[in-house]
């Protein structure tokens, strides 16, 4: 009766193992790098064919992405967002001493904006991940609509003070948000500190 029990443990064991080797043949993990930059989310690769959560993707495509599940839709829109910074001698820069103060602004072009949104905002990120929102706009303001209400408009930002404490890479964004959604970041500049 033990043998008995001990074989069938065993076959059990043995089918178990090979299902869980051909699922892995079947549907391996894929590592998905955008610009250099490992996703937070792996992909799968079945038949030959690499799928991936495109949501996962939204911030390093830069752009809105949304699924109509009952049209069986994927929708992404681009808006294109090009963004300089000046400083208050109006002389567009890129690099900056470490541990200088700045005063700038920001001014962006934006176009192809073909989605409703309710706020965009500019934010600088430290080498550290420390965020300072430089200026936003949203529907509550008075002129939130001179910006919003064609596909193309321009955005010069207040003047900012900023100190460029430490030296590396920091980031420039400009997110916006539609309405119903999330932040979504849009376009992304460096300013590196030497």
């Amino acid at each position: 009766m033990m043998r008995k029990k001990l074989v069938i443990l065993s076959m059990t064991l043995l089918l178990a193992g090979g299902s869980i080797v051909a699922a892995d043949k079947l549907m391996q993990k894929v590592t998905l790098l955008y610009n250099n930059k490992q996703s937070l989310e792996d992909g799968l690769l079945v038949d030959d064919k690499v799928y991936v959560n495109i949501r996962s993707l939204s911030d390093s495509l830069q752009a809105f992405i949304q699924w109509r599940g009952s049209e069986k839709k994927l929708i992404i829109q681009k808006p294109n967002v090009h963004m300089f910074m000046m400083n208050e001698k109006r002389t567009m820069f890129g690099q900056v001493e470490k541990g200088s103060v700045q005063k700038f602004l920001v001014q962006a072009q934006i176009d192809n904006l073909n989605v409703a949104i309710t706020e965009f905002k500019v934010t600088i990120t430290d080498p550290n991940d420390k965020e300072t929102t430089i200026d936003r706009r949203s529907q509550d303001d008075d002129d939130f609509k001179e910006f919003v209400e064609k596909d193309t408009f321009w955005f010069s930002s207040k003047l900012v003070s900023y100190d460029f404490k430490f030296s590396g890479k920091y980031k420039l964004r400009f997110y916006m948000e539609q309405k119903n959604g999330d932040s979504q970041l849009i376009s992304e500049k460096v300013i590196t500190a030497k």
